[in-house]
């Protein structure tokens, strides 16, 4: 009786050690599934691209994540902790002002794309950056362009995970991204998979906001779904006109069959360009009322936020030859709810 009274302990022991260690695909995706269609003419045939990120089993036992103390990344000459009137001065006014899903606001500076930032603000305070424009400056050199390789020679070996509170979230995506504890934040460079590997993009977030947000999605609204559309629509023209294409314009019909397709994907359980009924990317577009020469799509599933939704259609070549393609619209439906949490729409088109 003592025997299985101790077994009983251990079996509870480990399963609530268990229990608070979760995989942090999702801290970038939890599930995380992208699908392309990279051009439909009309009668042409359709072509899809598919992969699936699949979570981590993570031992149990785990060290402090060391802090690198080195010099502050700045962007356009702001960094974490920058006042609010630093900024103003800076930059002048945003262009927008978006939620973000930390609960802080985003200002966006996208009047020039080969400029387009992010600035994070909390209680008159930056509290994030995030930025796929070559406007970056680091004192060890870091940059957009900078590779992979260089950054682990800077900065070493990533983390592997966040804690908050008593539960680790595991970071499983080391061909992609990489996340490291600086200073006071956590900074993630994202690579291009396809040019050698080099830093795409970075986003940091401030230690306390990243580590006060339970869970990977943070709470949902109206406001922040409207921000995460236009922000994939900001992220997209940026790149495009960093590797010298020139920038789409608004779709608002890609917009409403993107958000219809995202929810009847979340509603209906199925992840797909086709869905039920039979209908695709065309019919979508048509029933909006547009008449189109050429029409695309990329749909995403799981991605915590913007800039993880974008960089993982860059990794996949169909989604990357949407993104650098020559339509001349680009629309973005997200729909929060279902299976995998939030879902993405991405409507490319082209009209008479």
């Amino acid at each position: 009786m003592k025997r299985l009274v101790k077994g009983i302990i251990i079996y509870i022991f480990l399963f609530t050690i268990l229990f608070h260690i979760k995989p942090f695909n999702d801290f970038f995706t939890n599930k995380a599934t992208i699908e392309s269609i990279p051009i439909e003419i009309k009668e042409s045939m359709e072509v899809m691209v598919k992969s699936f990120n699949k979570s981590v089993i993570q031992e149990s036992n785990y060290a402090e994540n060391q802090v690198i103390m080195t010099e502050d990344f700045t962007c356009l000459n702001i960094s974490i902790g920058d006042s609010i009137e630093k900024v103003l001065k800076e930059l002048g006014e945003p262009q927008r002002i978006d939620l973000s899903k930390y609960g802080f606001e985003w200002y966006i500076y996208n009047k020039d794309y080969s400029k387009y930032m992010q600035v994070g603000i909390e209680d008159g305070k930056v509290v994030g950056l995030c930025s796929n424009s070559p406007i970056w400056e680091s004192e060890n050199g870091l940059k957009i362009g900078s590779k992979r390789e260089e950054v682990e020679k800077v900065l070493g070996k990533p983390i592997e995970y966040i804690k908050k509170d008593d539960t680790l979230y595991y970071i499983n995506t080391p061909e992609e991204n990489s996340t490291y504890l600086i200073n006071n934040y956590y900074i993630t460079f994202f690579y291009d998979i396809h040019d050698e590997y080099k830093v795409s993009a970075i986003k940091i977030i401030e230690r306390t906001m990243e580590e006060s947000l339970k869970g990977f999605y943070g709470m949902n609204s109206e406001r922040l779904r409207e921000s995460f559309e236009m922000e994939i629509f900001d992220l997209a023209n940026a790149t495009r006109v960093r590797l010298g294409k020139p920038p789409f314009i608004w779709g608002e019909e890609g917009r409403s069959a993107g958000r219809k397709h995202s929810m009847n994907m979340a509603k209906r359980g199925f992840f797909n360009h086709v869905d039920p009924h039979g209908r695709g990317p065309a019919h979508r577009i048509e029933e909006e009322g547009v008449s189109w020469q050429k029409v695309g799509e990329n749909i995403a599933a799981g991605q915590t936020s913007p800039i993880f939704a974008h960089e993982n259609w860059m990794n996949s070549m169909g989604h990357r030859e949407n993104l650098l393609g020559d339509f001349k619209n680009l629309g973005v439906g997200v729909y929060f709810g279902g299976d995998y949490h939030v879902y993405y729409t991405q409507k490319f088109f082209t009209t008479f």
